[in-house]
């Protein structure tokens, strides 16, 4: 049998891997089949804020973030949990999507600011919640290349 001890590191990344798989489902793969009901939950914007373009490109990352991020983020966990070694490399994966993700809507909203049609005024939610994502993502990330196996044994 194998040790059950983990350590922190570990209960860490579980942990945001388990919140972003709870936040992408509810957030991303609710908005391909119900848009609507993406932004009654809070997790995307509505019409009067990014327009009728920018719904389909916030539709458009959905549907990418539900074929690619969910199951390698699911993977990840069930990886892990199972001590695998290729869970730190779908892991890895994940961090990565994750800085990229975070980058590319952070751009985003800069560039698309002044733009006609589009009026959204990202609060410090927006800032506190991309910079998780930035900030947790490399922190990960250099974890899993320095210190990765220390997650699966």
């Amino acid at each position: 049998m194998k040790p059950t001890n983990r350590n922190p590191a570990y209960w860490i990344i579980i942990g945001y891997l388990s919140i972003a798989l709870i936040l992408l489902l509810l957030g991303q793969t609710t908005a391909i089949i119900n848009y609507d009901f993406a932004v009654d939950l809070g997790l995307q914007e509505n019409i009067n804020e990014v327009g009728p373009f920018g719904i389909q490109v916030n539709r458009a990352f959905a549907a990418a973030d539900t074929l690619v991020y969910i199951p390698l983020i699911t993977a990840s966990i069930i990886g892990l949990i199972l001590r695998k070694r290729w869970s730190l490399l779908t892991t890895a994966a994940v961090m990565g999507i994750s800085i990229y993700w975070a980058t590319t809507i952070t751009l985003m909203l800069t560039f698309l600011e002044n733009t006609p049609g589009y009026h959204l005024q990202p609060g410090l939610e927006y800032v506190f919640f991309l910079a998780t994502f930035i900030l947790f993502g490399t922190w990960a990330l250099l974890y899993l290349i320095f210190r990765g196996k220390t997650l699966i044994t």
